[in-house]
């Protein structure tokens, strides 16, 4: 990673922290209208010269023949709002590849890790709102697909909300590609708060030419 790249992550970190900040805070209006001006220079500041796209999650886990599979998930879409550590939007969700056996079968596995905090709220206290949950797994399932047998994109997703996904408190993921039959993949996924499955899900995904087959 170079230094441009470097500090553009810490940009994403410090824009993270100042969302999270302007959800929780009780500073009183001099102080917000205070950090608002500092915001609007900021934002000024950044929109001197900007990129028209088209833009991409991809990063430099790419080669001519496609993924380096044996790369950080990171590496491949530093800009994902899920996993991307260049994207304020994101947790950031952190992932690994781990060889598992499911179902008495050794497949590769994704696992991940996760605390979501007051901006992934949803209704009624201290609950990750259900769309969030959704994200996570197309993200989870994607990169499973990935993986376990070259990627798809996303042509059906179906989550299973068992109990409330809570934030503020560390969740573990897991996901895998559990069959394929010819450009079909189905994957699956859970989510769990210690012990408790909160959600699980399962994804139809689509291989295409492409990014993701290294094709074109």
């Amino acid at each position: 990673m170079d230094e441009v790249e470097a500090e553009r992550e810490r940009l994403a970190a410090a824009t993270r922290s100042a969302i999270r900040a302007v959800r929780v805070t009780e500073v009183d209006i001099e102080a917000m209208a205070r950090a608002r001006a500092l915001l609007d220079e900021a934002a000024a500041l950044l929109e001197r010269e900007t990129f028209a796209g088209p833009h991409s999650q991809l990063g430099f886990a790419m080669n001519r023949d496609g993924f380096n599979f044996d790369a950080p998930p990171v590496e491949y879409f530093p800009y994902s709002p899920i996993i991307g550590r260049c994207n304020p939007l994101s947790p950031p969700v952190e992932l690994q590849i781990v060889d598992d056996v499911i179902d008495g079968v050794e497949r590769k596995v994704v696992t991940g890790r996760v605390t979501l905090t007051e901006p992934y709220n949803g209704p009624p206290w201290n609950y990750t709102h259900g769309g969030v949950v959704a994200l996570i797994f197309d993200e989870l399932l994607g990169i499973a697909t990935i993986v376990g047998a070259g990627g798809g994109f996303t042509g059906r997703l179906t989550v299973h909300y068992r109990k409330p996904t809570p934030i503020l408190d560390e969740l573990q993921l897991r996901g895998w590609v559990d069959r394929a039959s010819g450009r079909k993949l189905i994957a699956k996924g859970e989510i769990r708060a210690g012990d408790t499955v909160t959600a699980e899900a399962d994804g139809l995904f689509i291989q295409t030419g492409g990014a993701l087959s290294g094709d074109g």
